[in-house]
């Protein structure tokens, strides 16, 4: 019963600002990538193994979109967070995150159409609407660097909307409300059937980490390694970390090298960019 209770408790407040939490309680925040009902089924199984091995409850807290929840990290609020690959990168030069794990399999930014669309490639959509997540996203801004790579600049010649996950930004072109819209190669992977079955991909460019995992600066050296074998351990042995690590797409875990992370730099440097500009 009381671990049903902290179930519901969990659902009801991962999008909670500032609800006061039992001291034993471990947060991971968790980038709000999808929707939350969605990140709740895709990480309880996460949930449910850490909490047997680190025999205290553990929640997993979002925000409601990705500045909330960037800004969120930036200010130390996370103890550990799993995050995108600029968010984290930012989070360690400028916050002092430690950087853990990544998916071994790279993503990519996928442009997708109706699959009775008669576009053919990128410098078709001139003059055409398409829908990215916000700006500050990294897939987002691979998507707006393949429009200007191919003569198109949004409020010219095409028309940019923007959804509040990657869900919503292909659910626009499903409704008929845009003509492309531009998702991750994995989110792309895990749509169901039934909605990749009414989409195309028109065109797959760039590359990038979907995810990293980072530890705050404010935890031992000591809990970071444990809470690092202890993922590993989950998606390398027991069936249900395989079939989490399958259902992803990211073909298992391992750390990010120094050069992956450095390699993030200019993606970070557009995101402060973007921030400027937001205020």
């Amino acid at each position: 019963m009381k671990e049903y209770l902290l179930r519901m408790l969990a659902a009801f407040l991962l999008l909670s600002v500032s609800t006061v939490y039992a001291e034993d309680v471990l947060e991971i925040g968790i980038w709000p990538y999808v929707s939350t009902q969605t990140l709740i089924a895709e990480y309880h199984p996460v949930q449910v193994y850490l909490e047997k091995r680190l025999h205290r409850p553990v929640l997993f807290v979002t925000a409601i979109d990705q500045k909330t929840f960037m800004q969120r990290t930036q200010r130390g609020e996370y103890r550990f967070v799993f995050t995108a690959p600029h968010f984290a990168r930012y989070a360690q030069l400028d916050a002092g995150y430690v950087p853990m794990l990544r998916p071994k399999r790279n993503s990519f930014a996928v442009f997708v159409v109706d699959k009775d669309s008669p576009l053919h490639s990128i410098s078709d959509l001139r003059g055409k609407t398409v829908t990215l997540t916000d700006k500050i996203t990294m897939i987002a801004m691979l998507g707006l660097q393949a429009l200007h790579d191919n003569g198109l600049e949004p409020g010219k010649n095409i028309t940019v909307r923007y959804a509040v996950s990657h869900n919503s930004a292909v659910l626009d072109v499903l409704r008929g409300n845009s003509d492309a819209a531009v998702t991750g190669a994995i989110i792309f992977d895990q749509l169901p059937q039934s909605m990749k079955s009414d989409l195309k991909i028109l065109k797959v460019t760039g590359e990038t980490s979907p995810m990293i995992y980072l530890a705050s600066p404010r935890v031992p050296a000591e809990e970071v390694a444990k809470m690092k074998q202890i993922m590993l351990d989950f998606v390398d042995r027991t069936p249900e970390g395989k079939e989490f690590i399958r259902n992803l797409g990211y073909e298992g875990l391992r750390e990010p090298t120094k050069a992956e992370m450095q390699s993030l730099d200019p993606l970070v440097a557009n995101l402060k960019k973007q921030l400027r500009q937001a205020q």
